[in-house]
């Protein structure tokens, strides 16, 4: 009988009358039942966000921005003209005696001789040959060289991380006991055993930061350079510079005769003006020359784009990834409780069983047929009741219970 009082205190089902000796019970009364009754571990269930991937700073390139302004290009390329400056002469007088005085006197002591009288001296002129122009394809620039940027995305590599969601506890679990128990009460032949039950566990993946595609850096922007855009146009080449060829023009002269007097002859004496002829001559003041000149090169408009903006970027903040998990944290540890007065089996009469089973189905715990009985379904609603209102039962009937309930014996 010392094992009966022992399965008395552990499966709250027996009341003091039931014991075959005394137990040491504060405050017994006759006619009351006690037990004491197993209380669960009191759990709390808290919601926690877990970051699964770190804030981040993102980078969006604003692109280059441009503008179509009117350009020009050369068409025909400046080249070099050259001018011929002629020679400029001064005209200028001479009276030349052709024949003395004395001629009139003694013509036949004169005999005729021609002379060469200068009349423009040699000078130099030259010949100018122009420039010679080819028309070749020229490459000329409608979009200048710049630079663009580029972003690459971020590389995350995934992390496993196992985050404990319900610490490891002990609970009471009622086995069998030695199959060679013999007693004429079953009950006699269960014992309650004290197991531990291990953590739980959630599985969560994160996201670890781990560099930029195609750099395996943490920088993340690219700089490349764009190539100019051309366009193939016509312009004038020069293949053949002018050029200047050096001439002489010859002196000019003009035949005069003069009377000179013969050799051997007297000259007679005559008093008056001889013969005169008058004569133009050109006096060289300034020989002639070449000039160069400069001729401008010739433009024509072409449309062209002008970087206005270069490119930038502009800083986003990405914000941190987070998952949801439920932690179940052990506020109270259970176990069995002091010995306490509960509901004797002679006063648990079907009316009371009712009330019991119409309130637990009011409070929505119950959900079979309301018959009076205690059976498996309306127990396991009491002690769903119980649990979560912290009453140290385990869907056994006590004060505290019907209390709890708002059911009066």
């Amino acid at each position: 009988m010392p094992y009966r009082l022992i399965l008395s205190v552990l499966f709250c089902s027996l009341s003091l009358a039931s014991l075959a000796q005394p137990v040491d019970i504060p405050d017994a009364r006759a006619g009351k039942c006690y037990a004491k009754c197993l209380v669960h571990d009191k759990f709390e269930t808290v919601t926690e966000q877990v970051m699964v991937r770190p804030a981040a700073s993102e980078a969006i390139v604003v692109p280059t921005e441009f503008e179509t302004v009117t350009g020009y290009y050369v068409a025909k390329e400046s080249y070099r003209r050259l001018v011929v400056e002629p020679a400029v002469f001064e005209m200028e007088t001479e009276r030349i005696l052709v024949a003395p005085a004395g001629r009139r006197v003694n013509p036949d002591a004169y005999e005729a001789v021609e002379e060469q009288v200068l009349i423009r001296p040699a000078t130099k002129t030259y010949e100018i040959t122009d420039a010679v122009f080819e028309q070749r394809q020229e490459d000329v620039e409608t979009a200048p060289t710049y630079m663009t940027m580029e972003v690459l995305p971020q590389r995350f590599e995934p992390l496993i991380e196992r985050i404990e969601v319900r610490p490891p506890t002990t609970k009471w679990v009622r086995r069998k006991a030695d199959r060679d128990c013999l007693s004429a009460d079953p009950d006699d032949c269960f014992v309650w055993c004290m197991v531990e039950e291990p953590a739980e566990y959630q599985t969560i993946y994160k996201e670890v930061p781990v560099g930029c595609d195609g750099n395996g850096s943490m920088d993340c922007e690219r700089y490349i350079p764009v190539a100019a855009v051309t366009r193939p146009m016509p312009v004038f080449k020069v293949v053949e510079p002018a050029r200047a060829r050096e001439l002489v023009e010859p002196a000019e002269y003009r035949t005069i005769t003069r009377w000179a007097l013969k050799a051997g002859a007297t000259d007679p004496a005559a008093s008056g003006a001889g013969e005169y002829l008058t004569v133009e001559r050109k006096i060289l003041q300034r020989p002639a020359r070449v000039r160069e000149e400069i001729v401008p090169a010739e433009y024509k408009t072409i449309q062209r784009k002008r970087v206005k903006k270069e490119a930038y970027l502009v800083t986003e903040s990405a914000p941190a990834g987070y998952v949801t998990i439920t932690r179940r944290v052990l506020v109270r540890k259970g176990g069995f409780s002091e010995w306490r007065e509960i509901v004797c089996a002679e006063r648990m009469t079907g009316y009371t069983v009712r009330q019991i089973q119409e309130v637990l189905r009011a409070l929505g715990y119950f959900k079979g047929t309301i018959d009076g009985k205690m059976d498996t379904r309306t127990k396991k609603a009491l002690s769903e009741f119980q649990q979560e209102r912290s009453l140290p039962a385990d869907g056994n009937v006590d004060f505290e219970t019907l209390k709890a309930l708002g059911i009066s014996l």
